[in-house]
């Protein structure tokens, strides 16, 4: 695969290099179920709690590649947003402009990294609904209704039969991948590496993103459940969100499955918060994002013991990160700056991107980068694309999942969290209970 020097910026041909936005945000006066109005043609979506955002269409997009990608798409949004006009009644988070956005994990990625503005966003936002729809160069035409734009979500069935399911690798070939990255770790190479697995799906039905996504965010509802272009998935893991000049980031590494979808007993929960390499794993992730965040943020704060964030199936070690933000600092930034950081590469950066980029036979993609919004002051959410798959089709998706591997890592546990991580999109695209 070429590397490429500088970044390629490929606007949207529809919108010219000097389009005005007509952005125009009007207040629901009812309340929203906002998972009961993901529709069919969603373009997008951010999710928890049942609030954020659901979007259509697409009013002006950039898509960007190069390993300037972030920079390249960032500029040609804050371009856009210099000439906006926007007319906002509800002011609050995720109104006025927003851009979702997605990146890829290498600056080599064939992949484009993505900023995209949709026609129309379905918002709540502590509980207030607000429509918002953009024009380019001409002034945007509010529906009769809400539900015009945003019918209710199609009607969920189950798969009518199994998946066909296929990994890149045998459970022993994966496992001796793993054996190899912890002998290099071993040999000094590097401190940490994070492996992934690739399994490829075939549904018997045509996918709907619609309804992965309702699935996602009811099963999930603490995760951020986000969907763009061919990423779908829900993210437990907070890279960077910004909002008033400070910047808050969630660091997860270190995992342990937990049996039938449920919960560590409490003297497993304590000998996993105790577990050496698990604290290890843990520290060079929360050691990462700490350095890195030193040249944009003040103040930084970290928690002062990891605790354990429970999902179902799953638990992690967690610690939060808080900083005040440098003047300027966007969450763009941010999420730039912070990747990847060493819950998805490893310790050294460089060095273990490079045992990654032997080990794993395929470009990651959308895997394991940020995925997120922004809005035209900079603020905005990025999570890590992690229990996600890309839709590579109308019938298949690809799912990757992965850990974090240090000295004392043993390949068949690896092995078993890596499964384990893949449940929650299996589940969605099976549409029942079994994974």
């Amino acid at each position: 695969m070429t590397r490429m020097s500088a970044p390629l910026t490929l606007p949207d041909p529809s919108a010219p290099a000097t389009a005005t936005p007509l952005v125009r945000t009007v207040r629901i006066e009812e309340p929203v179920d906002l998972l009961g109005h993901v529709p069919a043609g969603v373009s997008g979506a951010w999710l928890r709690h049942g609030q954020g955002l659901v979007a259509v269409g697409r009013a002006w997009s950039v898509r960007t590649t190069g390993p300037d990608r972030f920079a390249a798409a960032s500029a040609a949004f804050r371009d856009l947003a210099s000439r906006a006009r926007v007319d906002d009644e509800v002011r609050v988070r995720t109104s006025g402009l927003i851009a979702l956005g997605s990146f890829s994990y290498a600056g080599a990625s064939e992949r484009p990294s993505t900023l995209l503005v949709p026609r129309a966003l379905l918002g709540v936002h502590d509980g207030e609904a607000f429509l918002t729809v953009v024009g380019i160069d001409e002034e945007p035409e509010l529906p009769a209704s809400w539900r015009d734009l945003f019918p209710s979500s199609p009607v969920d069935l189950p798969a009518a039969s199994p998946l066909e399911l296929e990994a890149d690798h045998t459970p022993d070939e994966y496992q001796a991948l793993v054996q190899q990255a912890v002998d290099e770790i071993r040999s000094g190479a590097a401190e940490k590496v994070v492996l992934s697995e690739r399994t490829s799906v075939r549904t018997p039905e045509p996918l709907s993103p619609a309804l992965l996504l309702t699935r996602l965010a009811r099963a999930y509802p603490s995760t951020w459940v986000y969907h763009l272009e061919d990423v779908i998935g829900a993210s437990p893991e907070m890279l960077a969100q910004t909002e008033d000049g400070r910047v808050f980031s969630r660091v997860l590494a270190g995992s342990r499955p937990a049996a039938d979808d449920g919960e560590l007993d409490e003297a497993d929960r304590r000998a996993f918060r105790a577990d050496r390499k698990e604290r290890s794993e843990h520290a060079y992730a929360v050691d990462s994002v700490v350095e890195r965040l030193e040249d944009l943020a003040a103040e930084i704060e970290v928690s002062a013991e990891p605790f354990v964030l429970r999902l179902p199936g799953l638990e992690h070690l967690a610690s939060d990160v808080s900083a005040r933000l440098h003047e300027g600092v966007t969450s763009l930034d941010v999420a730039a700056r912070l990747h990847p950081s060493a819950a998805v590469s490893g310790t050294p950066r460089e060095q273990a991107d490079e045992i990654i980029a032997r080990l794993e036979p395929h470009d990651r993609g959308g895997y394991a980068a940020p995925v997120g919004w922004m809005d035209a002051s900079g603020d905005g959410q990025w999570a890590i694309a992690l229990r996600m798959a890309h839709l590579t089709g109308d019938r298949s998706a690809v799912l990757q999942a992965g850990g974090g591997l240090v000295a004392a890592s043993d390949p068949v546990s690896e092995h078993a969290e890596a499964l384990a991580k893949c449940r929650p999109m299996l589940r969605s695209l099976r549409g029942d209970a079994e994974a």
